[in-house]
């Protein structure tokens, strides 16, 4: 793994805790036990680093031990002309549906956090 690549998910990791932190905050009281994360295919972000990245940061912390679960999106397109959506295979954006190549991005360059789940004292 190149360098550089580890430090994109490792700053991607530190982004997301500090995330996590706020929302957190926000729920006092609770015990945080698990972190959720919709990883899009398109967002440039390689999940097993970056759940390497996440459990390496939250060691010996407040946070530990924080499960995280990873939902990874697929690439999605929808169709303009006849409103079908579609998973694009092999980097063809053409609605599969009509054959029609107009269509427009629906999903997969997100990196979202999805849930919190707390454990109540």
């Amino acid at each position: 793994m190149p360098l550089q690549y580890g430090l994109h998910e490792m700053s991607i990791a530190q982004a997301v805790l500090d995330a996590v932190h706020i929302e957190a905050g926000l729920r006092p009281g609770g015990r945080l036990t698990r972190v959720g994360l919709r990883i899009g295919e398109l967002s440039g972000v390689e999940p097993e680093s970056l759940r390497f990245c996440l459990e390496t940061l939250v060691t010996g912390t407040d946070l530990d031990p924080l499960a995280f679960e990873l939902e990874l999106c697929p690439w999605t397109r929808c169709c303009r002309p006849c409103g079908a959506p579609f998973r694009v295979v092999d980097c063809i954006p053409t609605c599969p549906a009509c054959g029609s190549a107009d269509t427009e991005a629906a999903g997969g360059d997100q990196m979202e956090l999805s849930y919190l789940e707390l454990e109540e004292p």
